[in-house]
Parts: structure tokens; sequence; C-alpha cells
């Protein structure tokens, strides 16, 4: 199963737990992932083939090793929010960004 697909997957069973931080990590991680895919509106020139009958272009192809990367630097933008709570003492918040980046890293193993 590829990380998509569990990402996916798991994103059901949060919500049928109603786990609101485990929910809100993995759209996150989701909506990273499909941004990545998204064509540069810029590039849309003739290069692209055109489908549909909008002329609608084909996204990118992200790779399991574009997945990874992208997971990776999602769970170090979390790492920094979680570090920023701790210095201004929002002690809470840190410990929620804290479950935010034990979720992320759970997909890179």
């Amino acid at each position: 199963m590829s990380a998509t697909d569990s990402l996916k997957a798991d994103l059901v069973t949060a919500m049928r737990e109603r786990d609101r931080v485990r929910v809100s990590t993995i759209r996150s991680l989701i909506s990273a992932i499909d941004n990545a895919g998204a064509v540069d509106i810029e590039k849309q020139g003739s290069d692209y083939p055109k489908t549909g009958l909008g002329h609608d272009v084909d996204r990118r192809q992200v790779t399991e090793d574009d997945v990874t990367r992208i997971i990776v630097v999602e769970r170090d933008d979390l790492v920094a929010a979680r570090d920023e709570y701790r210095e201004l003492g929002q002690t809470e918040l840190a410990e929620e960004f804290e479950r935010r980046v034990q979720i992320a890293e759970g997909y890179l193993s």
C-alpha cells in the first residue's frame, strides 16, 4: 500500500474515532501531496498535453520518493511550530504539535 493510500485509509479511521488532531494532521499531509501534483500555470504552454472538453492539463505524477520528501518537509514545519510554542510557554499547543510530529513521523517508517 502506498503512503498516500495509507493516509487516506487512516483519515477515515481517524474521522470515525473523532480524533481532531489526527484528522487535521492527515488532511494537511494529503493536501501537501495533492498540491505537489499541481501543474505550474505559467508552464501550461504547448508542452503539456491537454485532455477533456475543457482542455484540462494532466497533473504531475508524484512518486513515493516525492511523498516521503513532502512528509519530511511537513514534519519539519511541525517541529518548528512545536519549538516556537515551547519558547512562548504555550505548553498545550506545544504538546498538540508534538503529537502532530509523531503522527507525521509514523508515515516515514
